[in-house]
């Protein structure tokens, strides 16, 4: 297939592009100039140079692909009008075989409540992320008004370099406390990189449709995930607890995304896609740190 990808020099985004090429597919990506793309050129992959304020003047481009992924996660001032330009853009073509892939997050689901957040479950998001389940609606939308559509929702990512856990990894390493904003009880939905790689990749392939969540087993708290990473390193460091407020007043809104305690299910997901998630947090941080170093 033909796949053209936003985001594919960003975390997820490069390791989705990496897997698709690794599949034969033809990938072509959007990428700033000045971006480190050797390892995904290597590969195969090729790029058109834009961003995504820029995506609309990309539509020849575009129009010649039959799947998009739409993986880049903007987080500047112009994030949202960014997010509208890319769902303007990959949802402009709607004649012959196409099929488009939303990047959300579980973050639009906001805490856990007394029941399960399973992918039917309506959006109760955080302020980070308000505006993300109008976006996620447009494109369902769009994919009943002529071409397929899905919406993934992964959990909080590890494995490779990591991500949101990195200044963790980066602090055990060197002996640092690792911080927790909060009491660290409460427990986020995870995923682990490879395993949500294999999540778009069997979604592309079978052309799957409505809410996916890529969510793996991991029911760990936020603290005995940070006791772990310390004690597999047999590290010095100590776990440090950031005050809530002490946390919004340096972050912003995004302190209230690191005090979220979700209970995501993702088992419509495992179903419909028949995806088995191999990686579960816990049980996997050796390999994580292989990988980290």
């Amino acid at each position: 297939m033909k796949i053209f990808i936003t985001g594919a020099t960003g975390y997820i985004g490069s390791a989705v592009a990496l897997g698709l090429r690794a599949d034969g597919h033809d990938v072509t990506a959007l990428a700033r100039p000045g971006r480190d793309t050797s390892t995904l050129r290597n590969a195969g992959v090729k790029f058109v140079e834009g961003d995504l304020e820029s995506i609309l003047d990309r539509l020849a481009v575009i129009r010649e692909h039959d799947v998009y992924v739409h993986a880049a996660q903007s987080m500047d001032a112009n994030k949202i009008q960014n997010d509208e330009n890319a769902v303007e853009a990959l949802t402009r073509f709607r004649d012959g075989n196409r099929y488009f892939i939303y990047t959300s997050g579980v973050w639009v689901l906001g805490n856990a409540g007394p029941a399960v957040d399973d992918e039917a479950m309506p959006p109760d998001p955080i302020e980070l992320v308000a505006w993300r389940p109008r976006h996620e609606r447009v494109v369902l939308e769009a994919g009943r008004e002529g071409f397929d559509t899905a919406v993934i929702r992964p959990g909080c990512v590890y494995g490779q370099s990591q991500s949101l856990l990195r200044p963790w990894f980066e602090a055990a390493r060197e002996g640092k406390p690792l911080e927790i904003v909060g009491s660290g009880k409460n427990r986020w939905a995870m995923v682990g990189l490879s395993d949500l790689v294999d999540c778009y990749r069997r979604a592309i392939e079978q052309r799957a449709t409505g809410i996916l969540h890529a969510v793996d087993d991991s029911r760990a708290t936020l603290r005995e995930m940070a006791d772990a990473i310390v004690a597999t390193r047999r590290s010095s460091s100590s776990i440090t607890a950031v005050a809530p407020d002490a946390a919004r007043a340096t972050m912003g809104p995004f302190a209230d995304a690191l005090l979220l305690d979700q209970n995501v299910s993702s088992a419509w997901t495992r179903q419909h896609l028949g995806w088995s998630p191999k990686r579960e947090f816990m049980s996997s941080i050796e390999e994580q740190w292989r990988e980290f170093n």
